[in-house]
């Protein structure tokens, strides 16, 4: 482990989880379990969920192109990183959930592409682990990470270009670091092609 960074391995997850969970309570503290509250937490934890899915899925690619401390840290914990995106969407569901409750039902409407988005981050989540990985076989796990990540992408892209087009500014860097992600991806892979 390199010692430059404490937080290797679950330790990312624990403090991830610690950290997004105190968002969530602070923001309970303010607003108090109403509507507005809801809605908060869901803002806050939809963009940690951004945060931590760009650092997984950038990656390796980030090494690829431009390998540094902070790179190799990333790659070596992009399975703990992507873990600590589930558990961030998890608060997130929960304050989705809360949401519905609060507003006795009315709010949020059921989006069949989010709940394939949770069926496809659900499956993402098992096969980090070695057995469900294993039963998968590499093949079936390759096509399944690769489709899922790309779906993941674009739909974050989705949600935060549109909250853009509503001027909502505060959208603008998650997007710039969504379409950076996947420049990155695309440069990897022309250099691997001159490589080879």
């Amino acid at each position: 482990m390199d010692s430059k960074f404490p937080l290797q391995e679950w330790r990312i997850v624990g403090f991830s989880a610690l950290v997004v969970g105190i968002i969530c309570i602070f923001v309970g503290l303010i607003n108090g379990v109403s509507e507005e509250g809801m809605r908060m937490a869901i803002r806050a934890t939809g963009r940690t969920s951004l945060l931590f899915f760009v650092s997984a899925f950038a990656a390796s690619s980030l090494q690829k192109v431009w390998t540094t401390p902070v790179s190799t840290w990333m790659l070596k914990n992009r399975r703990y990183l992507g873990l600590s995106m589930a558990v961030s969407h998890t608060y997130h569901a929960v304050a989705l959930i809360g949401l519905w409750f609060v507003t006795n039902g009315a709010a949020p409407q059921v989006e069949p592409l989010g709940t394939l988005g949770y069926v496809l981050l659900i499956a993402l989540t098992i096969t980090s682990f070695k057995i469900p990985a294993k039963w998968l076989g590499k093949r079936g796990w390759k096509i399944l990470h690769k489709t899922a990540m790309h779906y993941l992408w674009l739909g974050l892209l989705f949600e935060y270009g549109l909250k853009l087009s509503k001027s909502d500014y505060i959208a603008l860097p998650f997007v710039i670091l969504l379409v950076l992600a996947m420049v990155l991806r695309f440069a990897a892979g022309r250099r691997k092609e001159k490589l080879v």
